[in-house]
């Protein structure tokens, strides 16, 4: 007897292989950095044009992202673009982290369809407003006590 669960996502994945690339699968599947960091160093959280929301939090050491998570109520892409920016900018700088473009996330998920370029550009925004959120943070530390969350 097979487990329906299963069945369910062997045709989810059967569906979305042929729209999408192993690698936007494998973040949508399975993605990495989720959930929020305690005491975050930076924080941002944007709304897309269709409604999907998408918060980022970055842990800053000496200038370097440590550490970076993210949450989002959107789409398989959205997901794995969330999982891809973040994967994208841990270990660089913040400087490097506010210049991420959403082409680079796309093409790193192996060319995202053009009708989900969005989501790539959702989880592109949402780290460059983090990472100016972080400079902020640090230029005048009591601005994190301040947050809204």
């Amino acid at each position: 007897m097979n487990d329906p669960l299963e069945a369910v996502q062997r045709r989810l994945l059967g569906d979305m292989s042929g729209f999408y690339s192993e690698t936007t699968i494998d973040h949508a599947m399975r993605p990495r950095h989720v959930g929020s960091l305690p005491d975050a160093d930076g924080y941002a959280s944007l709304q897309s044009g269709c409604g999907e929301v998408m918060q980022v939090w970055l842990r800053v050491l000496d200038g370097q992202i440590e550490e970076a998570t993210f949450w989002t109520d959107g789409c398989a892409a959205t997901i794995a673009a969330g999982s891809m920016a973040t994967d994208l900018v841990q270990g660089r700088t913040v400087a490097q982290a506010l210049s991420l473009k959403a082409k680079e996330v796309a093409d790193a998920l192996d060319n995202l369809p053009p009708g989900n370029f969005h989501c790539a550009q959702l989880a592109a925004d949402t780290v460059r407003a983090a990472a100016r959120d972080a400079l902020e943070v640090q230029r005048d530390p009591w601005k994190k006590a301040y947050r809204k969350r």
